[in-house]
């Protein structure tokens, strides 16, 4: 085989040959300077046009939201080939309550609370529903240990609830629910009877332990 020849038995190209322009290349920079304005201007007045429809038409303004987390959602997925499933989140374990109770529940924590988010919230009894709502669906989901997606809580608050919500607004009502299960919060999830009995037994080891040291 020649030296100057490919692996597969080809003429290797010559150095004039490596820097050829494809046709596209060529046409790209053959294009008439002023078809090149006029295509520029033309995007130019589409995107006045769409910004100025998005800030006028709020229906218009969410279905380009809704395309561009569509467009994300897939290029996210085809990132995602090849790479190890990400590892499951647990769920904030939350106490067992109705709807009712939990709104209670909560009322009851914002009337205890004197901060300025508690107050707005206390003249929103139908913010506070949602909560609770939120609260019954992440309880549903959450039966098998892992934290509930956007997706699955969007769908049962539309499904049993009639709430329809955007994924923004679906993330925070998980965060609140979650907050709100915090230590000193009103969805804590209390202490079992078995847990407490254990605790006030070890608490009285403790006490005896004392006593015969002194």
């Amino acid at each position: 085989m020649d030296s100057a020849d490919t692996p597969d038995g080809q003429p290797a190209p010559t150095p004039e040959e490596d820097h050829r322009l494809t046709a596209e290349e060529l046409a790209f920079l053959l294009r008439d300077p002023a078809e090149r304005a006029r295509d520029a201007e033309r995007a130019a007045r589409s995107n006045r046009s769409r910004t100025e429809r998005r800030a006028s038409d709020p229906d218009y303004a969410e279905r380009l939201r809704a395309g561009d987390r569509e467009r994300q959602r897939r290029r996210r997925m085809r990132d995602a080939i090849g790479r190890p499933e990400p590892q499951e989140v647990p769920a904030v374990p939350l106490p067992d309550l109705s709807e009712a109770q939990a709104a209670e529940r909560l009322a009851a924590h914002l009337d205890r609370s004197a901060s300025a988010q508690a107050a707005q919230l206390r003249r929103q009894p139908d913010r506070i529903r949602l909560y609770a709502e939120a609260f019954v669906a992440y309880r549903t989901l959450s039966s098998a240990g892992a934290r509930p997606t956007r997706g699955a809580l969007a769908t049962l608050l539309k499904s049993r609830f009639g709430r329809s919500l955007t994924p923004s607004q679906v993330q925070k009502l998980r965060d609140h629910v979650e907050g709100f299960a915090m230590p000193g919060g009103p969805w804590e999830e209390a202490a079992s009877p078995a847990r407490r009995k254990g605790a006030a037994k070890a608490d009285m080891r403790r006490h005896a332990s004392r006593a015969g040291k002194a």
